[in-house]
């Protein structure tokens, strides 16, 4: 089975897939660790928080339907490349998701790069680069020390509004299960338990929701 690359933004309202699988992805995971030279120690190295993954790769989008052309939906090329640049442009987090591939990728990532042009002896093919990182969702808190003649006070700065999507509410229907659930809002249906355990459902309830029962999702 082909794997299947997906990007979309706002829990799934607005995506595609990518037509024309790349021949390869390259994901780049690195370090932060800095190596020093302390005397009579000799070299060592303090390993940091890992940088945030990366993830790129190159393709183009078909003017036509070729052979090997993935996906029941085919867009206009200049479709997809509307898309991108307007999420690109509005800063919008994208998921990305690829299945039945060596590895499973779901994740929430920024778009750093985006570069396209016409291809070369196809009408109407566009040819695209496409490189995007993981992206987390932060609220800093700051701290602002004030100092006075007899006494030095500290004062918190008013916390950043945290950014990050409230659980999205799902109500139960007949036959549906937390697996189908997993499967359609977070990409992968092995990650039911996590569903479970922010809703409180123990095992032995899991065969046994009741329908109309207000189901919360992970955000991400």
């Amino acid at each position: 089975m082909d794997y299947a690359i997906y990007l979309s933004v706002n829990d799934g309202e607005e995506g595609f897939r990518i037509p024309v699988n790349p021949p390869e992805i390259e994901v780049k995971g690195q370090g932060q660790g800095n190596t020093f030279n302390i005397i009579k120690l000799g070299e060592i190295n303090v390993i940091k928080e890992p940088k945030l993954t990366e993830i790129s790769f190159e393709s183009f989008f078909p003017a036509q339907r070729y052979p090997f052309v993935v996906g029941e939906v085919l867009l206009p090329p200049a479709r997809y490349v509307e898309f991108i640049e307007r999420w690109k442009n509005e800063k919008q987090v994208v998921r990305l998701i690829i299945t039945n591939g060596a590895i499973d990728i779901n994740m929430l990532t920024s778009i750093e790069e985006f570069t396209w042009r016409e291809k070369a002896g196809s009408i109407g093919d566009i040819e695209y680069k496409l490189s995007l990182k993981r992206y987390v969702y932060y609220a800093p808190k700051k701290v602002i020390v004030k100092t006075t003649t007899n006494q030095v006070t500290v004062q918190k700065q008013q916390t950043r509004p945290n950014t990050k999507p409230q659980p999205k509410v799902h109500v139960l229907k007949r036959g549906e299960t937390l697996w189908a659930l997993a499967q359609r809002y977070l990409g992968s249906g092995a990650r039911w338990r996590e569903i479970a355990n922010l809703n409180g459902i123990k095992d032995s309830q899991v065969r046994r929701l009741p329908v109309g029962m207000k189901i919360q999702i992970p955000s991400s």
